[in-house]
């Protein structure tokens, strides 16, 4: 293990200049790290990946393209970027989307530059040891950063939160309904995790197609 990487403390909050936090993601210690920066502390997350944080990230992906496809929005969708504001505020979502018109993202494995690309409509959060930091400073750095709407997504719950955020208010407010996916309620979400868990990914999507209200 490096130098750098002995000195950082993981899963928590720490004031760090910019630089530090670019010094860590090229250290091979934290090839598989989620990074976050916010108002110059930086969070670095090496938590394994379980099942559960696995199989609803993968549930959710399923359960957004079904709505995408019953409400014919044209959507486009990452796992796992690192969106950035150099200097700023980084963040590593476990799923976004970029709604409406073509993003034109580059073909590459850079970070996100959304000083250039705007930043995503939604961004979502699967939370299996972290929780409480997603509903709280990430909320806010999601906030910041451009994001017009935020999901947890409480694994041992099988719960959502959504958070909406305007221009003046960086921390959002909890709404039971999406806005991004009209009709999507915070309960219809519950029920369509706890179908798929039981009976898989197509099951999920089908009771999303099969109850999404006709608007």
């Amino acid at each position: 293990m490096s130098a750098v990487s002995k000195s950082v403390i993981e899963n928590t909050w720490v004031p760090a200049p910019w630089d530090h936090l670019l010094t860590l993601e090229g250290d091979p210690a934290y090839r598989w790290a989620k990074f976050y920066y916010h108002h110059g502390l930086l969070r670095v997350e090496m938590s394994p990946v379980g099942p559960a944080h696995a199989q609803d990230n993968s549930l959710i992906g399923a359960i957004v393209l079904a709505c995408a496809l019953r409400r014919e929005l044209r959507l486009w969708g990452l796992a796992n970027p690192t969106l950035r504001r150099s200097g700023l505020q980084e963040a590593q979502p476990d799923l976004a989307y970029y709604l409406g018109r073509s993003p034109d993202l580059p073909r590459s494995n850079t970070p996100l530059d959304l000083a250039m690309y705007g930043a995503p409509v939604l961004a979502i959060e699967i939370s299996a040891t972290t929780l409480a930091d997603d509903l709280e400073q990430k909320r806010t750095l999601y906030g910041e950063m451009g994001v017009a709407e935020y999901w947890v997504v409480n694994t041992r719950s099988a719960e959502v939160t959504i958070f909406l955020f305007e221009p003046n208010n960086p921390q959002g407010r909890e709404e039971p309904q999406s806005r991004m996916l009209n009709g999507l309620s915070t309960a219809l979400l519950a029920q369509a995790l706890q179908v798929g868990q039981a009976e898989g990914d197509p099951a999920a999507a089908r009771y999303i197609l099969g109850n999404l209200p006709s608007l």
